[in-house]
């Protein structure tokens, strides 16, 4: 699958939750400073964070081998003699709040060559396959989404769509992915769409500049993952102390 190739090549990935970050740049401008309440942080991402910095672009050349018809076997080929075929994926990320850990994505998915382009969503390990999912534009007519394949890092569910839904995103200002988890659970995840438009429209992300940026943030979740690792160990040696600081203030 064309989505998870090119995740895995160059582009490492929401879920109903109460705290979530948005976007690649505001995961770094958060960790400059000490960890913020979540409807805290929540807000500096859904209101000061420039849009463009929420949904941006990503494009690279795919090797795609030479099709053959029914029952022939497939050709051998170099690596170097593949055809490429360019796809560009735009697309929000949602990480968590307290680890920076990416635990979803909604992408739409343009391949050269083919006329109509995909919705592309992923959500952590937990959502319920059979029922599918939903992405609803404002109040247009909800699409619906099959699951493909889960991995380590969650399961994606995609569809084609016609190409007026990309003119909807592009005027509109919300998208929704809607799902069910194992426990029954109904999932609603808000995403905004202010900034769709400049970032499919324009110019992708340079790859280096991206791989650059990914770098940066996994030296973020690892230093957070280690303030957890102490504050868990810390509140394991004080339980007594750990209580009082999780306890409501009168």
């Amino acid at each position: 699958m064309v989505f998870t190739k090119l995740a895995r090549a160059a582009v490492i990935g929401a879920v109903a939750a109460s705290a979530l970050t948005l976007g690649v740049t505001g995961v770094m401008a958060q960790d400059k400073g000490k960890a913020k309440p979540a409807a805290t942080e929540q807000k500096q991402v859904a209101g000061d964070q420039k849009p463009a910095d929420i949904w941006y672009k990503l494009c690279i050349d795919v090797p795609v081998a030479e099709a053959t018809k029914p029952g022939e076997q497939p050709k051998q080929q170099k690596p170097e003699d593949l055809k490429k075929v360019n796809v560009c994926l735009t697309q929000v990320d949602v990480r968590d709040n307290a680890t920076a850990i990416l635990i979803g994505k909604i992408a739409v998915r343009q391949v050269a060559g083919q006329e109509k382009p995909q919705m592309l969503a992923m959500l952590p390990l937990g959502s319920a396959l059979p029922p599918g999912a939903l992405v609803k534009v404002d109040d247009k007519e909800p699409i619906k989404l099959a699951y493909t394949t889960c991995d380590q890092a969650g399961c994606y569910a995609e569809a084609n769509i016609e190409p007026a839904l990309i003119d909807d995103m592009k005027k509109g200002k919300q998208i929704a992915y809607l799902g069910i988890d194992v426990t029954g659970r109904a999932l609603s995840i808000p995403l905004p769409l202010e900034g769709f438009a400049k970032a499919i429209e324009g110019q992708p992300v340079p790859v280096d500049k991206y791989n650059s940026d990914q770098q940066k943030i996994a030296e973020v979740i690892k230093q957070r993952l280690a303030t957890l690792r102490a504050q868990q160990e810390a509140a394991a040696k004080n339980p007594q102390g750990a209580a009082a600081l999780a306890a409501p203030k009168k």
